[in-house]
């Protein structure tokens, strides 16, 4: 069996003109993460959302700007990938965190 690679760890950290309430709605609610996730060209729907430790966030992004339809098509990627987050920490308002990984790329493990 071949050893396991390093995990790499990635902080993302960003400032926003928004109340507290604003940004942890956004991050944690079906309405909120619906309104903002992923890149320009692409929709998200939530598919499940269980906000406490050891739940998960289950969503679809799909391909709608007719320039990332054909991206996708051209790398041989569906048009619609569905990705999940599984929560570690949950603590209202003060702290999120949760792992996720990338899954959906040809030829890549995920």
């Amino acid at each position: 069996m071949a050893p396991q690679a390093a995990r790499r760890k990635i902080t993302l950290e960003r400032s926003f003109n928004a109340s507290l309430e604003e940004v942890w709605d956004l991050w944690t609610t079906k309405e909120g993460i619906e309104s903002w996730w992923g890149p320009e060209g692409f929709s998200v729907q939530v598919r499940n959302l269980d906000l406490r430790p050891g739940g998960d966030l289950v969503y679809a992004m799909t391909a709608t700007d007719p320039e990332q339809i054909e991206f996708m098509k051209k790398a041989g990627m569906p048009l619609t990938t569905e990705s999940r987050a599984v929560y570690s920490d949950v603590i209202p308002r003060r702290h999120l965190a949760y792992t996720q990984g990338a899954d959906f790329i040809p030829n890549v493990k995920p």
